[in-house]
C-alpha cells in the first residue's frame, strides 16, 4: 500500500493532537475517496449536459423554483 505524508503548520498539529481518538489517516482516506467520487460524478454530469442549451440563468431559475416548491410542500 502506498503512503502519503502531509505537511501541516505547528498550530494545526497542536489542534490535531487534542483529538487522540480520531484516526486521521482513515479520515483523510475517506475524504480523498469522497472527493474522487464527486469528481467522477461531475465528469458524468458534464458528459450528460454537454449538448444542453440551458444557460446558467435557466438553471438558477429552475433551482429556485424547485426549492420554493419543496419548501411549500414540506411545510404542510
Amino acid at each position: 500500500m502506498a503512503s502519503i505524508t502531509f505537511a501541516v503548520t505547528p498550530e494545526l498539529k497542536s489542534e490535531i493532537s487534542k483529538f487522540v481518538w480520531i484516526n486521521w489517516s482513515a479520515l483523510a482516506k475517506e475524504e480523498i475517496l469522497l472527493q474522487d467520487e464527486k469528481a467522477e460524478l461531475f465528469k458524468e454530469l458534464k458528459e450528460l449536459t454537454k449538448n444542453s442549451k440551458l444557460t446558467d440563468a435557466d438553471c438558477l431559475r429552475f433551482a429556485k423554483s424547485v426549492k420554493k416548491r419543496f419548501t411549500k410542500h414540506s411545510g404542510e
